[in-house]
């Protein structure tokens, strides 16, 4: 009995780090087009008007409703060929890493039935090009990048690359690298010594065997406000529930929720088969891979068989790893980096010949490394752009540790009176 408390207390101490962890995390949330501050209290996070980083553009309602209530609203960009279509969002000190994200979904919103193409720059160094036709009746559409804050500020713009196609945005998120995440790509903590001078843009982060994973005010989801999206069950594959190890703490602190399901070859045999769609890239670059594996839950059709689990890894028809797995260990493998160039990447994780069991993968995520030279950005146009003074505070939602403390204590006694009398 007291070792099952041990176990117990234990776990809710994991929880409870995890939990905290998320309270030191600075973010910037910018619902496009709304124009009024919004507390998202099941998302633990704040979003702010956009009209305290822009002064160019219309607001407009989306008339396709989303359940993600930033989606209902953007911003559009008429005279984009004219003017500046920018946001200047001045955050901390310089060399401090960011997850920075844009969000995008048209719905339709001005009745042509045209979503649009333009390209997306970062202190006038190109991002991405923005295909919005994927969101004209499908849901939003996401571009993501690693990107190195510096004294001078981000200047995100849209810029109209096609006569009569204007650009949009529906949200925009920064969200500070606090914790040792992506280290391979990014030192931490991060000095002018170690600055690695580049951004990293996400290709995919992929959950595999269940569904779309996002933050939510719990310990089973993502706590640094990624998205991992479900991804398709390959052919020759089924879906399992598998058991996450939940003690030690795995690089890039995946979520839970994403460990706790897997996809597997149904043949011990036989391969997985993953193919990963590359966006448009003007010459070779090196991208950046991360693996995440976890063991069968008990209750998975694969349990009770003893052997061994090894897998070798395979990029483009290279051999980059060869990994043998722990029962009951989740797992992480980075493999970088590997130059990347074309339409598509394929990925084989194939049964080394000394394992009997059925290869298995939880989560996926490819980045690919983009050389920048950063240069202050140029001063936005008269009255806009610029932050103003009266900007508000970062994201104020969560909890403080104090009352998390508070809250884990209390959930520790009642299961101390529950399973000890």
């Amino acid at each position: 009995m007291e070792k099952l408390v041990s176990v117990l207390l234990v776990f809710l101490a994991f929880h409870f780090l995890k939990a905290a962890s998320q309270d030191v995390t600075y973010w910037w949330n910018i619902d496009c087009g709304s124009e009024e501050r919004r507390d998202d209290y099941n998302r633990s996070m704040t979003w702010f008007p956009d009209i305290w980083f822009t002064k160019t553009g219309l607001n407009k309602q989306v008339p396709q409703k989303q359940p993600i209530e930033e989606m209902n609203t953007l911003r559009f960009f008429p005279n984009g060929s004219t003017e500046q279509s920018c946001y200047l969002v001045e955050l901390i000190p310089q060399f401090t890493s960011y997850i920075v994200r844009a969000g995008f979904y048209y719905g339709n919103y001005d009745g042509l039935s045209r979503p649009p193409t333009f390209d997306l720059t970062i202190n006038g160094k190109n991002w991405t090009t923005v295909n919005t036709t994927s969101s004209m009746g499908g849901g939003p559409i996401y571009h993501e990048t690693i990107y190195v804050y510096h004294e001078y500020g981000m200047n995100v713009c849209l810029v109209q690359t096609r006569e009569g196609e204007v650009p949009f945005i529906s949200s925009m998120e920064f969200m500070e690298i606090e914790n040792p995440l992506y280290t391979q790509m990014v030192p931490f903590p991060l000095t002018s010594d170690n600055d690695p001078n580049a951004a990293f843009h996400l290709v995919t982060r992929t959950n595999f065997g269940g569904p779309e994973v996002r933050i939510a005010m719990d310990n089973y989801s993502d706590s640094y406000n990624r998205i991992w999206t479900s991804g398709s069950t390959p052919k020759g594959c089924e879906n399992v529930s598998t058991l996450p190890h939940l003690i030690e703490p795995l690089e890039n602190a995946p979520p839970t929720a994403v460990l706790a399901d897997s996809i597997a070859s149904i043949n011990a045999s036989d391969p997985i088969l993953l193919i990963v769609d590359l966006p448009p890239l003007d010459d070779t670059h090196p991208a950046y891979f991360i693996f995440y594996f976890s063991n069968p839950a008990p209750q998975s059709q694969l349990s009770g068989i003893i052997g061994t689990r090894a897998t070798q890894i395979y990029i483009n028809g290279q051999l980059k790893s060869n990994i043998t797995f722990e029962w009951g260990k989740s797992r992480v493998v980075t493999i970088d980096p590997v130059d990347v160039m074309g339409l598509t990447i394929n990925i084989t994780l194939a049964p080394d010949p000394d394992s009997n069991l059925p290869t298995m993968i939880s989560g996926l995520e490819v980045f690919t490394r983009h050389y920048v030279k950063y240069e202050a950005p140029a001063p936005p146009p008269q009255g806009g752009g610029r932050v103003p003074d009266f900007a508000p505070p970062p994201s104020a939602a969560t909890p403080t540790p104090l009352l998390l403390i508070s809250v884990y204590i209390i959930l520790a006694h009642v299961l101390y009176l529950v399973v000890v009398l």
